[in-house]
């Protein structure tokens, strides 16, 4: 065996076998290699193919060409091409499938060359797995054209599909246009968490009610669009009642599933697509605008519900301040809308609580300072829950500023004096006045003269001192 000559960057101690270099090179190698001879029988390989093939030596010692790929005709016609170029032109190259001894299928990337030793011609074939090449790249083209949230097709899929399934032989073809009812609602008042099911919940339900070659995407926010090829109108309102009546029957928690839904229906290519759309996304908002502020109103009245079922002594508070709160609003000489009003914002003081966790809500001991800050949250909970509602905006700021004291030292804005709306004012008085009287798991109840006497100390401080006078001669008598 011949030395290797001098190898610049090798120091000259190091003798080198060329032999043995290469045979450690071509054996130990990453990639598949191996050889066929020119009667097409394999004469050599490495590890990795043996490993990868499951093939013992033996096995692998009485192959031919193309004993490797079995089963799909048109890979083994593309890999026969391959090797056939490679002996003409001298190298090629293809993607195809190798089938293991277990039966189980290989993506390779395959490259073959011939090549000249002492006179014979050889093929030489290396191989590389590009199974997780194939995996990102199919990960790649399904984010391209999925919503990652609810696994529908996305904006961009659509509007492509739109333009492909245009033709004669889908006509009459129909636009479903869908938004899902209190969507903001939720995620300002229950996080993004929520928002996120509910969006999630509303795709399974149309995905389970549609037709296997309908298309179904997320625009994106709370919009929906579905495409309905070869079906007219009174088939795409077969659809949307189905979807509609199995919503009902879905929650996310507590909460309802609504979507609103309009659509137009597309007979000739001769009808421009903008005005289908368009008719269709018209005939959304007019379902919208009815059913939009009926859901909000369920929802309030399914998280009072919910507040309640949770913790009895609250249903039980919420409906002595509400009636406190109303003998105040006839005691002031309010207007019948205005007693009306404070009566339904003392039921709905405390809304936001629905979202405090219930170990928080009833701990007997010293709350920790974050424990406290999630207690205080829940007029700004409550706030947002209501403010969304319709003809609801004044009650919303009532709840709001509900812990705001006299003397400015309150919680969440830190008003003071006659910056606190009246009706927030009285909230406080009915709400401490309550607290006081009923006996709760973490303490007793005071007695009449004593929580008498302790709305009397704070009067000016943390309550309206005229309010103060007024509820407890006109109210307690």
């Amino acid at each position: 065996m011949s030395q290797s000559p001098k190898i610049e960057g090798i120091r000259d101690d190091v003798v080198l076998h060329e032999k043995t270099l290469e045979e450690a090179i071509f054996y130990n190698g990453p990639d598949m290699k191996y050889f066929y001879d020119e009667q097409g029988r394999l004469v050599r390989w490495n590890k990795k193919f043996q490993d990868v093939t499951g093939y013992s030596f033996k096995e692998l010692s009485k192959m031919s060409l193309m004993d490797w790929y079995k089963g799909d005709e048109k890979n083994n016609r593309a890999v026969m091409d391959c090797i056939i170029r490679a002996g003409v032109e001298g190298f090629a190259d293809i993607e195809a499938e190798l089938q293991r001894n277990d039966g189980t299928i290989l993506p390779i990337y395959f490259n073959a060359f011939t090549l000249y030793l002492d006179g014979h011609k050889y093929l030489a074939c290396r191989i590389i797995d590009i199974t997780e090449r194939m995996k990102r790249e199919k990960e790649i083209f399904y984010l391209s054209y999925h919503d990652q949230l609810t696994g529908l097709y996305n904006r961009r899929f659509y509007e492509e599909e739109l333009k492909r399934l245009r033709t004669e032989r889908n006509f009459p073809m129909s636009i479903v246009m869908g938004d899902v009812n209190g969507l903001k609602f939720i995620n300002d008042s229950f996080g993004h968490h929520t928002g996120d099911e509910l969006l999630k919940k509303v795709a399974e339900v149309i995905r389970d009610c549609c037709r296997s070659d309908d298309i179904i995407a997320r625009l994106g926010g709370d919009e929906f669009v579905i495409i309905l090829p070869k079906t007219d109108a009174m088939v795409a309102e077969k659809i949307i009642k189905r979807i509609n009546n199995l919503s009902l029957a879905q929650k996310v928690g507590f909460l309802d599933v609504s979507i609103s839904f309009g659509y137009a229906t597309e007979s000739s290519k001769e009808e421009k697509i903008e005005d289908i759309l368009k008719n269709a996304e018209n005939n959304m908002y007019n379902k919208k605008l009815f059913e939009g502020p009926v859901m909000k109103v369920k929802t309030i009245k399914a998280i009072i519900n919910t507040l309640y079922k949770k913790n009895k002594e609250e249903e039980q508070h919420s409906h002595k301040v509400s009636k406190l709160c109303e003998k105040m609003g006839e005691a002031l000489g309010l207007s019948e809308h205005a007693v009306n009003e404070l009566k339904e914002v003392g039921l709905l003081h405390n809304i936001g609580k629905v979202a405090i966790h219930e170990s928080i809500y009833n701990k007997t001991g010293n709350l920790t300072e974050n424990e406290l800050r999630e207690i205080k949250s829940h007029c700004e909970i409550g706030y947002r829950m209501l403010n969304t509602a319709n003809n609801m905006s004044d009650m919303a700021k009532y709840v709001l500023y509900h812990h705001e004291r006299w003397d400015g030292l309150g919680y969440p804005k830190g008003l003071k004096g006659l910056e606190i709306p009246i009706a927030s004012r009285i909230i406080s008085i009915a709400d401490a006045y309550d607290s006081m009287i009923t006996e709760r798991s973490n303490r007793k109840a005071l007695s009449l003269e004593t929580a008498i006497k302790e709305l009397q100390r704070n009067a000016g401080h943390q309550f309206d001192r005229e309010l103060v006078t007024l509820f407890i001669t006109k109210i307690l008598g």
